[in-house]
């Protein structure tokens, strides 16, 4: 019989060691944690942030560029769709799941051109608007509506709307279902979107901290089984309802770095328009005549001459010149500003050669590596819009090309909300990530492709290609080729003019 083992009596134990970082000693007796913040007051902070990150992103090179480098690599030119019908789970023969595939990509391509409300973006460009608004703002809004248009075969369309327009309704402050302009249920998904709209008289002459209820436009969250509204942001704390933009965090970095190369270079520009400070050494009282004499605000006179560029000029009996010098920027400046990049780079969760623009320190290793770091966050970017806003506009357009008769089931297929999620499957491709040595890199895409580590299709959608594009251009270039080398060489019938016996 086996024995039982009992659990054993410990006395109690002396505890672990005491951690700085919750002490109140050394150099963190001083740092205390920020209180937690009320409602009105998180908005009031959300607000003053969008509207700094705003103002960097169009007046800042630095932040300017931190944008415009994530949205361009990670959308850039727009994430194509590459309808994936599964023939087997559909039960349906193959060439019924290419033929459903290429009925599905052409309604897509034709509502893609006039997917604005307003008829002048691409849905590639609205990709890029939400994107930029998302990094910019923290957050993206746009509007799924139904426009009635005879020229429309799908009145779906998107409105691109500003975040900033999300408020709480000032009557409705007290209500605790509406956070900052979100009205959630009890588990604290949203439920409707107050969208200030006040009429253009009143816009005008104030802001929209102070509207009511009625001058505000109600949008829910969900109109049956379909999105009423995309606003998306990345989620970064638990129970987050409103976005934060990327530069918030590095914010005091770029606006401290703008502020020190404004005055870097305001003082090389006075220095350079005031070279010679001209001293009235003692016994010499008189000014020259053609001294000019000016009178600042607080009623000194000062004076100045004007000087020809290379021009010598004989000074007076005893005046002497003294060359200003700034000694500005200092050695160490550059240094010091490469560093601060690197730490607002690090901030956006970008490389420092990416949002300066600066590859001149790098070989092919350090290159590739800080390219692979980027990409990361590109991907992560990518993946997030496609997630929560490609996906599910493909799934909208797709549902109504089927009900306006754009899109025919195959013989023996299943009802279209009965495998909604099938007929609707798709590969985004984004464009291409570029490379740092195209042979290194072809190399090792042919060796993954020979050892069965990836697909044609990966292999292809790296590079920004559709699968089925490039098989259908090869197969119609071969059988080109075919028919132009079938053909046989007929003799030139050219003849060299006679020369001149001269």
């Amino acid at each position: 019989m086996v024995a039982k083992s009992r659990p054993v009596s410990l006395p109690p134990s002396a505890g672990r060691v005491s951690r700085d970082a919750g002490s109140r000693r050394g150099s963190l007796s001083t740092y205390n944690p920020p209180y937690a913040l009320t409602r009105e007051q998180q908005a009031r902070e959300r607000v003053l942030a969008q509207d700094r990150s705003a103002d960097l992103a169009a007046n800042d090179w630095a932040a300017h560029s931190g944008i415009n480098s994530i949205t361009i690599n990670a959308v850039g030119t727009g994430l194509r769709p590459q309808s994936r019908i599964n023939a087997k789970r559909l039960g349906i023969t193959q060439d019924a799941a290419r033929e459903l595939q290429a009925a599905i990509e052409a309604a897509w391509k034709s509502w893609a051109s006039c997917a604005h409300t307003r008829g002048v973006l691409h849905f590639e460009d609205l990709q890029f608007l939400g994107l930029r608004s998302m990094l910019r703002q923290g957050e993206m809004l746009h509007l799924p509506v139904m426009v009635s248009d005879p020229g429309r075969k799908i009145q779906l369309a998107i409105q691109d709307v500003q975040p900033s327009r999300l408020r709480t309704p000032l009557n409705l402050a007290a209500d605790p279902s509406i956070v900052d302009g979100v009205q959630r249920n009890r588990y604290g998904a949203p439920e409707v979107y107050w969208l200030a709209t006040p009429a253009p008289a009143i816009s005008r002459i104030m802001d929209m901290t102070g509207l009511s209820a009625d001058q505000f436009t109600r949008i829910p969250a969900r109109i049956g089984h379909r999105p009423g509204a995309f606003h998306l942001f990345h989620h970064s704390e638990e129970e987050q309802t409103r976005g934060e933009s990327a530069l918030a965090a590095g914010m005091n970095l770029f606006r401290h770095l703008s502020d020190a190369l404004d005055n870097e270079l305001l003082s090389m520009v006075t220095t350079a328009s005031l070279p010679v400070f001209i001293g009235r050494e003692p016994g010499n009282p008189t000014l020259p005549p053609y001294a000019e004499q000016h009178e600042d605000e607080d009623g000194n006179q000062r004076y100045y001459e004007e000087a020809r560029g290379g021009a010598i000029m004989y000074g007076n009996q005893g005046e002497k010149p003294y060359v200003l010098e700034s000694g500005r920027p200092s050695p160490n400046f550059a240094t010091f500003s490469e560093f601060v990049l690197r730490a607002a780079a690090a901030s956006m969760g970008v490389t420092y050669e990416v949002l300066a623009k600066d590859f001149s320190k790098t070989n092919y290793s350090s290159a590739r590596a800080a390219l692979l770091e980027a990409w990361r966050v590109f991907l992560l970017y990518r993946t997030w819009l496609v997630r929560h806003y490609c996906q599910p506009i493909w799934s909208m357009v797709i549902e109504e090309a089927w009900l306006v008769g754009l899109i025919k089931l195959p013989a023996g297929a299943p009802d279209f909300y009965d495998a909604q999620g099938l007929y609707t499957q798709a590969l985004w491709i984004g464009p291409p990530r570029g490379y740092v040595d195209p042979v290194k890199e072809v190399a090792s895409t042919v060796t993954a492709l020979e050892n069965r580590l990836t697909t044609y299709s990966e292999a292809l959608a790296e590079r920004g290609r559709d699968f089925d594009e490039v098989i259908d251009e090869r197969e119609e270039e071969e059988a080109r080729l075919a028919r132009f080398t079938a053909q046989p060489t007929k003799p030139s019938t050219y003849k060299e003019p006679p020369r001149d016996s001269a």
